[in-house]
């Protein structure tokens, strides 16, 4: 069996997002509010993704790196993950899911992320994505 072509790029990254949000404990509403679509429009999009040049794609990215990122770091522990984002970080002065309603605040989240994987060199990289949101473009 082969992987099916006709599948589009922003169909699957709409899959990955739900998967990130899910395991993350959001809500379908939750994730539609970031990206400040209606509930009904995201569950419409399930089978095609938000085009690539739209807002919702490139939040739905930065969300998935997020969850990367965090997925190495707490080496696959979805109750550290949830927790992670729930509580106050130092780095970044607020707990981080009070600025999981923004690209610009996703995007905070995974600079520091990033740089705690820079002080965690262990073998966890592996299991990371690229560091540049570009290749997922």
């Amino acid at each position: 069996m082969t992987i099916n072509q006709h599948a589009s790029p922003p169909a699957v990254v709409v899959k990955a997002f739900t998967w990130a949000y899910e395991e993350l404990g959001w809500s379908r509403f939750q994730a539609a509010e970031l990206l400040s679509v209606p509930e009904s429009v995201l569950a419409n999009s399930q089978w095609t993704g938000f085009e690539s040049d739209t807002v919702q794609h490139r939040i739905q990215l930065s969300f998935i790196r997020m969850y990367h990122l965090l997925y190495a770091l707490s080496e696959g522990d979805t109750d550290t993950m949830q927790q992670w984002l729930k509580q106050h970080n130092a780095a970044l002065q607020v707990p981080p899911v009070t600025l999981c309603d923004s690209l610009e605040g996703l995007e905070r989240i995974v600079l520091s992320l990033e740089s705690e994987q820079s002080l965690d060199k262990g073998d966890h990289a592996d299991h990371v994505l690229p560091v540049s949101l570009s290749h997922w473009e």
